[in-house]
């Protein structure tokens, strides 16, 4: 029988790795998505391509952290119009939440670290 969720767990913000790696790039700043990959693959492990950056944006779009507008029609690219996207203020909420958690589990490590060292 499965596990019953607690209050807290239902509203824990569930976020990937790419999706928190998104929101940083977002944070403060509207890009469509050929600037969000030029911002995300430099030093990046894995490079991400389109093929993963559409449907992570499609899922933070779906849960509420990111919202996006149309672009003008430029001569540059041949008319075509570029869909910007920029973090909303639950984006930002649940971005600053992870990352909290991430400063936490560093402090922890690192402590954990110390106490080994004087052992």
């Amino acid at each position: 029988m499965p596990k019953k969720q607690t209050a807290q767990e239902a509203e824990a913000v569930k976020l990937s790795a790419i999706d928190e790696d998104i929101l940083t790039v977002l944070l403060g700043r509207e890009l469509y998505g050929l600037g969000i990959l030029d911002e995300l693959n430099p030093g990046r492990p894995i490079p991400l391509s389109f093929g993963s950056l559409y449907p992570a944006l499609n899922r933070l779009e779906r849960k509420g952290f990111i919202s996006w507008r149309w672009g003008d029609e430029q001569e540059g690219t041949g008319g075509a119009r570029r869909k910007y996207y920029k973090m909303t203020g639950l984006g930002s909420n649940a971005l600053n939440e992870i990352q909290s958690y991430r400063m936490l589990l560093a402090q922890r490590a690192a402590q954990g670290q110390m106490v080994m060292g004087e052992a």
